[in-house]
């Protein structure tokens, strides 16, 4: 056993990195609110709902196409940790938080 280990670290190999978390705060009718992005869950949780999610190609810099119960919208990325969405004809600036 001993053995395996040794050769599983001379070779490099470690156990699979979790992918990332990321938390956008947004603004919502002139208040800042957390929108998390969690994507070894593929979820999105904005206002205590949470959203299956899948990589959207055509999405800024990066993005996700968030759904729930029929109800969807695209959560995109530009540079500099800036983010927007449209959610029931509502538009939402968000910057990442750090």
């Amino acid at each position: 056993m001993k053995k395996l280990v040794l050769i599983a670290l001379a070779l490099g190999i470690t156990q699979a990195e979790a992918a990332p978390t990321y938390t956008y705060m947004c603004k919502d009718h002139g208040r800042k609110l957390p929108v998390k992005i969690d994507e070894t869950n593929n979820t999105l949780t904005w206002k205590g709902t949470t959203y299956s999610i899948k990589v959207k190609e055509d999405c800024g810099r990066y993005g996700w196409h968030a759904e729930k119960d029929g109800v969807g919208f695209d959560f995109c990325t530009a540079t500099q940790g800036v983010a927007d969405f449209e959610l029931d004809g509502v538009s939402h600036d968000c910057d990442m938080k750090r």
